[in-house]
């Protein structure tokens, strides 16, 4: 096993900022009949409960939303364009704010991401698309309590390590048209298998 303890709600109970720039370096871990796999987070993006139109909840609750609207530390997964795509949700009930997970550094279960793609990948988990399929993650797993520590979940790596602001890079968010100029993507420098689109910031 390469990961320590389950994050608890506490973690995810902040605003989607702070989430996303705290889920840089943890470990999302996926569990099934075929084995495990798991990989560190290297990119996230965050969506916002007030004045983010990109938010799915924008317009308000609908039957593809509500787990938005659930207690933080549980998945919001939607499909786009026959891919799904993996966030947790963050803040209060019933205030609608997530972090989409867009990439992975694979560390169990590489032979078995790539198996999933059904071609040969040497990235297996770049972009939040290609992320679920490596990971088996799909919409049986919407509204999934991360914090049960079974099936999906996140957890701190074996030796936990602080990253400073030097260590994680800002942009905007990728494929959003809406409030598309707001900086809240964030990714670890220097890493291989984040999607470097949008131009870095700092």
């Amino acid at each position: 096993m390469n990961w320590g303890k389950v994050l608890k709600q506490e973690f995810y109970e902040r605003d989607p900022v702070t989430v996303a720039k705290g889920l840089l370096g943890k470990v999302l871990v996926r569990e099934t009949s075929e084995g495990v796999t798991a990989g560190i987070i290297v990119e996230t993006e965050a969506y916002l409960a007030q004045d983010d139109p990109a938010n799915h909840a924008f317009r308000g609750k609908t039957q593809r939303n509500k787990s938005m609207f659930g207690p933080a530390g549980h998945t919001y997964i939607y499909q786009i364009h026959q891919v799904c795509c993996l966030n947790a949700v963050t803040e209060p009930e019933n205030v609608p704010s997530a972090v989409l997970i867009r990439a992975l550094m694979p560390i169990e279960g590489f032979g078995l991401m790539q198996k999933r793609l059904k071609r040969n990948e040497l990235l297996p988990a770049t972009g939040p698309g290609k992320l679920c399929r490596a990971m088996a993650i799909d919409l049986s797993l919407d509204g999934w309590d991360l914090t049960l520590g079974e099936k999906l979940w996140i957890a701190e790596t074996k030796e936990p390590f602080e990253l400073t602001d030097a260590d994680i890079a800002v942009t905007i968010r990728i494929g959003v048209t809406a409030a598309k100029d707001l900086p809240l993507r964030f990714f670890l420098r220097h890493q291989p298998f984040v999607n470097f689109v949008s131009k870095v910031r700092g």
